[in-house]
């Protein structure tokens, strides 16, 4: 028979375990005992002995992590840039309940995360989720305002849970983010002295302390008064640092490089032996004689033309050496030096980047945002494009795809584009963020919330570089011409299934009545599975999401037989189905979904379309599904 579409997205972590430990399961209940027995043996402690991180609510967060997404992902064309021909995405809504909508179609599909959560500075906008009802909770919230009228803008000190509530902001956040990513993907977070020890510790538990690594980033300009300290006169010391945490899905399979760039080292490269591959710098082969060790790896000789033997500890392999040798990539100068390797200026190659970042400065952030938006500087202390364009280019290749789900002004999508335009990479973006009200009055007149700014920062950016791209030389850096300058909007928004209530009795209601109303209440949603004023295309996006299709899933108008259905086909999965969105069914359809041309296929129908009948004769054909 039929399924039920799921009308709602859930993480089920039991259902995980059972794929890796079946043998735990006893009439579908997990055996404690079992379990602890797998686990190599191992003597499981007492929780008050063993170091553990907690804080009030903590126990709760779980409950708000497992509850399930009510809410969906509308398009809004009018807002987007190239909609039907572009794979960027930029989602307006509140980014937990977003993240678990994402969670099925993107599950370990993103190679890099960059998020710069609030500081907790009490001056953020940090609210209490309600596991309860997430949704209804954030449609609450970004009215500034509770069920109460409460004001729920900033987290203060006097608030008494001051770190506590940003712990339980933060925590679901990073549990799902995790689950995004590829086994190679990684996350960096930009944080401060305010949170940085408690964002490690609960890095450390989520992601295991060997998959958690730290950098520091000097944001102050090393050149001018502001690096020499003489800008702000402080008792003690001026803060010129900020954090940059790292979280890795799995730091074995993660590497980082960033490429040697022409520009940077155009005065090293030289072609003394004439070599017709061009400008070459050299690089050594070897450890010194003093270091070498006649005990170690690759400690071995070789002869120079002129007959002379050099005995080392070599960073390559005697075969290596040869081939080399054979390619005339080693240079020998006059055959009385050491020799080296011969590095082209055309081939790739990388240097390992530093855990400290320096010369890139606050300011160029300001400086990137105002140029944007005519001088003005429409939010405050946006990150630069240099300093995520730097930790995409390291972490990242050419066609991956990045998430920022505090997407503020834009920064991250601003940074993959200059980076794409520059290397002819092909990176998509995902970015959240939530309708924030401005709080500046002059600027809410013209951006009423971040979102906004967002938005106009994009389509600003993207009309600039398809410009730059269009008149640009052959000589010309950059590198783009095929390059995906749009983006879609998407915007959490209520369900279009019609979800069921709890059911109400009231006291004054007797057996009859009672039974009358709830057997209304039964049938409305089979006669109406849908909200009032309900599109199809927000149909299309919601049904795509929960079955775990990609939001650039292609969507084509097709008809078969007498009724009209659109085919949804995720071209990266493999993923793909049918919907129809009719009332009725007609018989000559039934029968051409039964041949062979779509047997196995999935289908999904209104469930009042089809008879008992109807479903019975297509689901030994199809895959059928009804709404």
């Amino acid at each position: 028979m039929s399924e039920k579409v799921n009308m709602s997205v859930k993480i089920d972590i039991k259902e995980g375990l059972k794929e890796i430990y079946p043998e735990v399961f006893e009439d579908n209940k997990i055996n404690f005992g079992k379990l602890k027995s797998l686990l190599n043996g191992e003597i499981i402690e007492k929780e008050d002995d063993r170091f553990y991180f907690n804080w009030a609510g903590k126990s709760n967060l779980y409950k708000l992590i497992q509850a399930p997404a009510y809410g969906t992902l509308k398009p809004d064309k009018e807002r987007s840039v190239d909609f039907d021909r572009t794979e960027n995405i930029v989602i307006v809504g509140e980014n937990l309940e977003t993240l678990k909508l994402l969670l099925k179609p993107y599950f370990g599909k993103v190679k890099m995360i960059y998020i710069d959560p609030p500081y907790n500075t009490g001056k953020d906008f940090i609210y209490r989720d309600n596991f309860k009802e997430p949704l209804k909770d954030y449609l609450e919230k970004t009215g500034q305002i509770d069920s109460e009228g409460k004001k729920l803008t900033t987290n203060t000190e006097a608030s008494g849970r001051y770190h506590s509530d940003w712990l339980n902001f933060i925590y679901p956040r990073l549990f799902l983010a995790r689950s995004l990513l590829r086994d190679d993907g990684v996350i960096f977070i930009s944080i401060d002295d305010n949170e940085v020890h408690n964002l490690r510790k609960i890095m450390d538990e989520i992601f295991g302390e060997e998959n958690v690594e730290m950098m520091v980033w000097y944001k102050i300009p090393e050149t001018g008064t502001a690096g020499q300290g003489k800008m702000k006169m402080t008792l003690r010391f001026r803060v010129d640092h900020e954090y940059v945490l790292i979280g890795y899905k799995n730091k074995n399979k993660t590497s980082f490089s960033k490429p040697l760039k022409f520009k940077e080292f155009r005065n090293e490269y030289s072609n003394p032996d004439n070599d017709p591959r061009g400008n070459w710098i050299s690089c050594e082969l070897c450890k010194s004689e003093e270091k070498s060790n006649p005990k170690g790896k690759n400690y071995y000789t070789i002869i120079t033309p002129p007959s002379m033997q050099i005995t080392r500890q070599w960073h390559i392999t005697k075969e290596e050496f040869e081939e080399l040798n054979s390619d005339k990539r080693i240079y020998w100068g006059d055959g009385t030096i050491i020799p080296r390797l011969k590095r082209f200026i055309n081939e790739p190659q990388s240097i390992t980047p530093s855990s400290v970042i320096r010369n890139i400065s606050q300011t160029q952030g300001n400086k990137s945002l105002k140029e944007i938006f005519n001088g003005n500087l429409i939010y405050d202390n946006p990150k630069p494009i240099e300093l995520i364009s730097w930790l995409v280019e390291i972490s990242t290749s050419e066609n991956s795809l990045i998430v920022d789900f505090f997407a503020g002004s834009g920064t991250t999508g601003h940074a993959v584009w200059d980076l794409n335009k520059e290397d002819g990479g092909n990176r998509k973006f995902i970015l959240v963020q939530l309708d924030e009200e401005v709080q500046d009055e002059e600027i809410k007149k013209h951006f009423p919330t971040v979102a906004d700014i967002c938005i106009e920062r994009l389509k600003r950016v993207s009309e600039k570089y398809k410009k730059e791209i269009a008149s640009a030389s052959p000589r010309n850096d950059i590198k783009g011409g095929n390059q995906d300058f749009g983006f879609k909007v998407f915007k959490l928004d209520k369900s279009n299934f019609n979800l069921k209530d709890e059911f109400e009795i009231q006291e004054e209601q007797n057996a009859e009545e009672l039974k009358k109303k709830y057997l209304e209440w039964l049938g409305m949603f089979v006669d109406q599975p849908l909200v009032s004023g309900w599109q199809k295309i927000d149909v299309i996006y919601e049904v795509m999401l929960k079955e775990g299709l990609n939001l650039n899933s292609q969507i084509e108008q097709v008809k078969i037989k007498e009724n009209s259905f659109y085919y949804i086909n995720d071209t990266e999965q493999n993923l793909n189905f049918y919907l129809c969105l009719e009332d009725k069914i007609k018989n000559e359809t039934i029968e051409e979904i039964r041949t062979s041309k779509y047997k196995g296929k999935m289908f999904v129908f209104l469930d009042r379309a089809l008879t008992d009948s109807d479903k019975i004769n297509l689901s030994a054909f199809v895959r059928l599904k009804v709404i």
